[in-house]
């Protein structure tokens, strides 16, 4: 009886195992330049997720990471174990901006006591974009600025990283925010035949540009796929900037809430634009900006911008360890993410 009890637990610890820990996958990752030329000696990340394995107790679990590098022809092959379903993968090489965010989600799994995920060995393909020529910028992460008044413009000095006077130190505004709170109210509303309280309100924010040939452009980022580090291009657009944009958060009664705040949203922006007698523009400042507009609802602003200190320099490549704006709080430092 006992050796029967035994070999059942025997079994039933085989079974576990190999559900837990011997779940093999493969991938193979190419990865190239933005010219479509390949790029060896690039190394290659893989994170295979792992939701638990024996003797790490409660909790959760921790991907199985493994490295590799790219061979001449930018291939590299990597095997690993998790039991997650899935693999998050990245690439990187000096001189180049790092690559990350790629996903692959298995979908079955095959074989006996040693198992395989499927799709066995699919094919990454990975872009690197080749670092240029990073520059100084005024780079900024603006968190949670209380907006200074409703109902009227308010000015922002993009180069003081500040409000203009006499809210803050700015001396230019290079950017005008207009907040419009409309006041909230609660009605009573049915969940099945309970009434509870809805709160429904209405704000809207207005993003203007006080010289003629200044603007704003938009930039749609898919958040799934994986991208590199310099989203955006490194170069500014010459064109097609738009004069103002309005970003608008309600809820109406009986109705979805509304936010026109995207997290696919960047920009493009050019400033102080000056032009000649024929309209023809002779000096601007360029920038971009990562992230949406957001916190207005709350009365506050938040955006992480990068502003090109040369007039006409349309590059936008930012080197962070010559960053313009000295003494930054930890929450208000960027990086070329």
């Amino acid at each position: 009886m006992k050796k029967n009890i035994e070999f059942i637990i025997s079994v039933l610890l085989i079974f576990i195992t190999s559900n837990i820990i011997a779940q093999e996958a493969r991938v193979t990752i190419r990865v190239a330049d933005e010219l479509g030329v390949v790029i060896s000696n690039a190394t290659v990340n893989a994170g295979f997720s792992t939701l638990i394995q024996p003797g790490w107790g409660w909790g959760g679990g921790k991907p199985n990471r493994v490295t590799g590098q790219t061979d001449t022809n930018g291939i590299c092959i990597l095997d690993g174990r998790g039991n997650g379903g899935s693999v998050g993968i990245s690439a990187m090489k000096d001189s180049y901006y790092p690559s990350g965010g790629y996903c692959i989600d298995f979908t079955n799994l095959t074989g006996g006591v040693v198992k395989k995920w499927e799709p066995w060995n699919p094919t990454v393909e990975i872009t690197l974009k080749k670092k240029v020529n990073p520059i100084p910028m005024y780079a900024k992460w603006v968190r949670d600025a209380m907006i200074p008044a409703d109902g009227q413009p308010v000015g922002f000095d993009l180069m003081k990283g500040d409000w203009t006077q006499p809210q803050g130190r700015g001396e230019n505004a290079d950017i005008f925010f207009r907040l419009d709170r409309q006041p909230e109210r609660e009605v009573m509303r049915y969940w099945g035949k309970q009434p509870r309280p809805q709160k429904l309100f209405d704000i809207t924010l207005y993003v203007s540009f006080p010289n003629e040939g200044d603007g704003i452009r938009s930039v749609f980022i898919p958040l799934l796929a994986g991208g590199s580090s310099l989203h955006l291009p490194a170069v500014a657009p010459e064109k097609d900037y738009i004069t103002n944009i309005v970003k608008r958060i309600y809820q109406t009664e009986n109705q979805p809430s509304h936010s026109d705040v995207r997290e696919d949203q960047n920009y493009f922006f050019r400033i102080r634009t000056k032009k000649d007698d024929k309209g023809n523009i002779v000096s601007a400042f360029y920038g971009k900006i990562y992230g949406d507009f957001s916190g207005f609802d709350y009365g506050k602003l938040t955006f992480r911008y990068y502003l090109n200190p040369t007039p006409n320099d349309r590059n936008m490549e930012f080197d962070p360890k010559r960053n313009l704006f000295k003494n930054l709080k930890s929450t208000e430092e960027v990086r070329e993410p």
